[in-house]
């Protein structure tokens, strides 16, 4: 059987609406509290750090973000990071579009939408895998968006 994060939101929903009886809801329930344990940010990004061969000092220098916050997210004694800090984070690590979506998924915070303007700077420097924080920032400023700080 598959665990619930890894089936996809039609499955969930085809569960949930088979469901007749309190005690499916339970389980079903119980499940994803254990899907809540595969599903740890700081376990997601080391995990994405070592498959990359990265190190931390280096997402550190190229997030641009404080060495104290990069260091809390990945030992995961800050839970809730801010997307666009979890962005930059994601930038210095090198990932992928698919792998900054999953990391926004697991947090909690939204994936990087095309129709947003400010998202579709980011999303276009990362399929061309410019991860310049600095770079980014420039673009997200000159055109009037929240830069990633």
């Amino acid at each position: 059987m598959r665990k619930q994060f890894e089936k996809t939101t039609e499955e969930l929903n085809t569960i949930l609406g088979e469901s007749r009886k309190e005690k499916a809801l339970e389980e079903y329930l119980r499940s994803l509290e254990e899907a809540d344990d595969d599903l740890i940010l700081s376990h997601y990004l080391n995990d994405i750090l070592a498959q990359k061969g990265r190190e931390l000092s280096d997402v550190v220098k190229e997030s641009e973000l404080s060495r104290d916050y990069v260091y809390n997210i990945f030992n995961g004694s800050r839970k809730n990071p801010d997307k666009m800090k979890l962005v930059g984070i994601c930038l210095g690590c090198h990932m992928t579009l698919k792998e900054t979506q999953r990391a926004l998924e697991i947090a909690q915070k939204g994936v990087l939408y095309p129709r947003n303007p400010a998202d579709a700077i980011i999303i276009f420097n990362i399929n061309k895998e410019n991860w310049s924080v600095m770079d980014i920032n420039r673009q997200l400023y000159e055109h009037g968006f929240e830069i990633i700080n």
